[in-house]
């Protein structure tokens, strides 16, 4: 469990990713949201809300059958697209793409995008 300095309020949370966290990503309800971090798990979580790396989702495309929890096709669509964008807004564009991707893989500890 995160202690209490670690944590974000959602009043304070952001994205990078899209510009409102008013609005499910996937279907444009505003109707039980939840600010999903797209690299979750003890360590990324908290990095995810660092960097932005934020999604809003309502309920069932968060929990639901079809919601990132349970549709690894989602998922990863969803981190594919995070990773593309972190690099783009933190890596040095001088950089080589495979320097680039080192950059993200040693700060979320893995390549999403050649899956």
């Amino acid at each position: 469990m995160a202690g209490k300095k670690d944590l974000i309020k959602d009043k304070d949370r952001f994205s990078i990713l899209v510009p409102y966290i008013d609005r499910c990503y996937i279907c444009g309800s505003t109707n039980g949201l939840s600010l999903h971090e797209v690299f979750y798990g003890n360590a990324n979580r908290k990095k995810s809300k660092e960097d932005g790396m934020i999604m809003p989702l309502c309920r069932e495309h968060h929990l639901g059958t079809n919601g990132v929890h349970n549709n690894k096709q989602l998922d990863l669509k969803l981190k594919q697209q995070a990773e593309k964008i972190w690099i783009s807004k933190f890596t040095d564009k001088s950089l080589s793409l495979s320097d680039q991707i080192d950059l993200f893989i040693k700060r979320y500890g893995k390549n999403y995008l050649d899956e």
